[in-house]
Parts: structure tokens; C-alpha cells; sequence
């Protein structure tokens, strides 16, 4: 058994299924995994492989050709980062290979069950983001704003916060991937942080933000506060990046 470790992006992953499927024609076995379980400790060898376009294209095409959504829902459950969805997502390609067909049919199958369940995951904590992105003014005129999302999900998101502020510079960054979302006016993109590069606090002291936190205490109702319910529709992970959380006591 050999662990194979891809570099953590959607080509690269695919060069890592095309790998497994022509290396298990030699007879070789391999086990997928993704770059930051690289620092485990494992008794099975274990090598870095390096993206290859032509190969994912083939892959990509591959998936099409079983079923024209197929890829996106092995894009989506990609994104999730749930353990061991790499793995699952291999035996779900190795289901619909094999047999020419829609793997995504069998709904009984536990892999089918699994990969539908991660592609939910990301694809619910997308729609969460697009609620719970609350973005700071710099001095320089730049909106940005910090999450840390349990899924990657910025790829999910960017085209609709370029749309809707298609006008304005803004910066989403995802403190726990160390991606950045830069969005301008003709287009968005995401780009990796270099380990080099740190990333400075945002203000939490400007006049949108004391705007932002002074309506929130104006619409409050304390005597109808449910504070089982409130972390039922803003669960707790979400608040440390939402303004009118910030310095607002008992919340």
C-alpha cells in the first residue's frame, strides 16, 4: 500500500484518480490523501504527486461521460474535506467505470450514501456563507472580511459576491486554508497564501461597523431573547467573524 498525497487543488486530486486507476491495472495499491494528513505518522510509503492538466481533463471527461452532472458532484464532495472522502469518492468513480453508468443511482450503496452526504455538507455550508460574510472597510478602501469555514468553500461563493458588488474591490479570506477570494470589477479569483505572507487584523472600530452593531441592539428585544434558538440559526463557530457580535455582551 502506498499513500499517494496530491496537492490540495481540483486538478490535482484528479491527477491522483488517474493515478490509482492506472497504477491498479499494475497491480499497485493506493490510498488517496490529502496534503495535511501528510505530517501523520504511517508505516505504508508514501508519495508527493505533482498536478497534471492533461490527466485531469481525462478524468474530467471520463465522469462527463457517465453522467454530464456527475463532476460537479464530485467537485462539490471534494470540497467538504470530510475524512476519508477521497477514498469514496475513488470507489464511486470505480463503480461508475466499471459499469458504464451514473454511479449516483444506487442510492442504497453506503459509498453513494457518503459522497451524496459530503456533497450536502459543502454545498449547505456555501449557502451559510453567503449569510454570514460580514465585510470591514480599510483604509484603502477595500471591503474584506474573515471566515473560517469547515468546508472549502470559497470557489462555491465567489461568483455571487462579485455579482452582487461587482463595483467594489473585496477580499474574502479563509483563515483556515489561508486562501484569499479577490473579487474586482472585470473578474475573481483565489489565490493560496505563501507561508511568508501574514495577514493583518481587521479593524472592528469604523463607523459601518458601530452602524452595524447599533442596529442590532436597536432590533433586540431582550425580553424575547431565546438564546437556544439564536445559536440554532448562528451557530457559535460563525460569530467570531460577525460584526454585530463584536463587544455586544450577553450574545
Amino acid at each position: 500500500m502506498t499513500l499517494l498525497y496530491y496537492t490540495p487543488t481540483w486538478e490535482g486530486f484528479l491527477t491522483a484518480v488517474f493515478e490509482v486507476f492506472d497504477r491498479k491495472r499494475k497491480g499497485e495499491r493506493l490510498s488517496v490523501r490529502h496534503p495535511r494528513e501528510q505530517n501523520e505518522t504511517s508505516m505504508f510509503p508514501s508519495e508527493l504527486l505533482p498536478p497534471d492538466e492533461q490527466k485531469a481533463r481525462r478524468v474530467e471527461a471520463g465522469m462527463k461521460r457517465l453522467a454530464p452532472s456527475l463532476p460537479e458532484t464530485v467537485y462539490t464532495a471534494w470540497l467538504s474535506e470530510l475524512p476519508g472522502s477521497e477514498d469514496d469518492l475513488i470507489s464511486l468513480l470505480e463503480m461508475g467505470f466499471s459499469s458504464g453508468r451514473d454511479p449516483r443511482g444506487n442510492l442504497t450503496d453506503p459509498v453513494v450514501t457518503r459522497v451524496n452526504k459530503a456533497a450536502k455538507t459543502a454545498g449547505w455550508e456555501a449557502h451559510r456563507m453567503l449569510q454570514f460574510v460580514r465585510f470591514v472597510q480599510t483604509p484603502e478602501g477595500i471591503y474584506v472580511a474573515d471566515i473560517e469555514p469547515s468546508c472549502n468553500i470559497l470557489t462555491l461563493i465567489g461568483d455571487h459576491f462579485h455579482g452582487r458588488f461587482n463595483d467594489q474591490r473585496l477580499l474574502i479570506r479563509d483563515l483556515r486554508r489561508r486562501l484569499v477570494l479577490v473579487s474586482q470589477q472585470e473578474s475573481w479569483f483565489i489565490r493560496e497564501l505563501s507561508p511568508e505572507e501574514e495577514l493583518p487584523p481587521l479593524p472592528k472600530d469604523g463607523e459601518f461597523e458601530d452602524l452595524w452593531r447599533g442596529y442590532f441592539r436597536a432590533i433586540s428585544n431582550p425580553a424575547r431573547q431565546n438564546l437556544k434558538l439564536q445559536q440554532q440559526f448562528v451557530p457559535l463557530r460563525y460569530r467570531k467573524h460577525l460584526t454585530e457580535f463584536w463587544e455586544v455582551p450577553n450574545l
